[in-house]
């Protein structure tokens, strides 16, 4: 894993995570960037573990009780490839961001910290690329995988395999990193994700 420009990498999924709030901000500010008010946590389906066999029930506690609820909306979607989907709506940004880390945070806690696979936030992009054309709207993502305890674009450009935007994706790299995300430094680890939900 090593060095994501300049900064060790992070020790847990929130001090990683919750640098997105603030690289959100900058580039919102900017004028590149626009969140949507989607994100989603996807993780490998374990029928075997009781709280991933009632995580409706158990995800209503934890996002809609107690002091601190953020109240976010959430529906559950299973692929098929044997992969679950918690797609969460919320207007405000910062509290999606905490319902992200809330939900994965619950599952990892639960016995599936190994089942975990990536928190995904879906952004909209505007902006000039590495290959001098512009980009106005462009429907990006940033992934957030937890074995690598990092962020990276992700810019799809169809349903297929391999059709992605790769100069929107490094542009975007750039820019993520220069505003504090914690980024995927190795290119190779920057894994297509196609199919998500939202």
């Amino acid at each position: 894993m090593g060095i994501f420009g300049g900064n060790k990498t992070p020790k847990n999924d929130w001090s990683a995570m919750s640098t997105v709030i603030k690289a959100e901000a900058k580039l919102q500010a900017l004028g590149e960037i626009t969140p949507s008010r989607r994100a989603g946590v996807i993780y490998r389906n374990d029928e075997s573990n009781s709280f991933q066999r009632d995580i409706k029930i158990e995800l209503n506690e934890v996002l809609y009780s107690g002091e601190g609820a953020t109240k976010t909306a959430f529906e559950i979607e299973d692929d098929d490839r044997g992969m679950r989907w918690i797609v969460l709506e919320d207007g405000k940004f910062g509290d999606l961001v905490s319902t992200v880390y809330t939900v994965g945070n619950a599952i990892g806690m639960n016995d599936g910290a190994d089942d975990l696979l990536a928190a995904v936030f879906e952004l909209y992009f505007t902006g000039t690329v590495e290959d001098n054309t512009y980009r106005s709207g462009l429907r990006t993502y940033w992934i957030y995988r937890y074995d690598r305890k990092a962020f990276y674009p992700f810019v799809p450009t169809g349903e297929n395999e391999g059709e992605r935007d790769r100069p929107a994706e490094g542009r975007l790299g750039q820019d993520l990193r220069k505003h504090g995300l914690a980024v995927e430094k190795s290119l190779t680890e920057w894994m297509g994700l196609w199919g998500i939900p939202f």
